[in-house]
């Protein structure tokens, strides 16, 4: 079995007739209905391609980079620094930017207090990177345990200065949250986004048996002047197993 990555941009979703049709549901969902159509389009076709492009966004294409903020959630299974650089580059040049205006890491860890934070430490000395070469302004961090963030926080060259909560699973704010971040002039989020967007056994269900999450990246591009949501799509990264020819 030969290792294969295969990298899904979705495009602009909401130029998608039949996912604009559901417009209430949530994350996962989406994502889902998304990566049916783009997979069923013939432009997703052949089980060899190394990279599937949903239709092209031309809405933003004469619209000065200043008018717009990009913004992105970046999802990761595990802490390996070449995923978080492989998710951001792409991120970068299929959005055609040299900055962007805001970045969440969402990182779902299983492990004891002290290995997380091990593993959040190495993730943040990747986003420092990118803020030190201006590429990215504002930073943070989603669904993470108070006391860890703060431990982050005062060990991090370059602070977070946004940490997202999902009320679903946590329908009061932590008091010390609250506080910690209004001391430190910290963005304190909420969001709605499932636990795991992309669950492994929908992910086995599109992609087969073999299939593994490597990183994922959902982007929204607003119009600043109008507040008004422009573009919203994923990039997907997908490890799967092929059999040797």
């Amino acid at each position: 079995m030969v290792p294969h990555d295969l990298l899904i941009n979705t495009g602009n979703i909401l130029c998608l007739s039949e996912a604009k049709k559901k417009a209430s549901q949530n994350s996962t969902d989406e994502l889902i209905e998304a990566l049916k159509i783009i997979l069923n389009d013939k432009q997703g076709k052949g089980d060899n391609a190394t990279i599937i492009n949903g239709k092209e966004d031309i809405s933003l294409q004469n619209v000065d980079r200043k008018e717009l903020k990009i913004t992105i959630k970046v999802f990761i299974p595990s802490p390996d620094e070449d995923s978080l650089k492989q998710a951001l580059d792409q991120a970068f040049k299929a959005l055609n930017t040299d900055i962007i205006e805001s970045l969440v890491i969402a990182y779902k860890s299983t492990e004891e207090s002290e290995d997380t934070l091990s593993s959040l430490k190495r993730i943040w000395s990747v986003v420092e990177e990118y803020v030190k070469s201006n590429k990215l302004a504002s930073v943070g961090l989603s669904d993470i345990n108070t006391n860890i963030f703060i431990e982050l926080f005062q060990w991090a060259n370059i602070k977070p200065n946004i940490v997202q909560i999902n009320l679903a699973t946590c329908c009061v704010v932590p008091p010390a949250l609250q506080t910690f971040t209004k001391e430190n002039d910290i963005q304190l989020l909420t969001h709605s986004d499932p636990c795991q967007i992309l669950p492994q056994e929908v992910l086995e269900e599109i992609f087969g048996d073999t299939a593994r999450l490597q990183w994922l990246t959902r982007y929204q591009v607003h119009l600043k002047c109008r507040g008004i949501l422009s573009s919203k799509g994923y990039f997907v990264c997908v490890n799967k197993l092929n059999a040797e020819p």
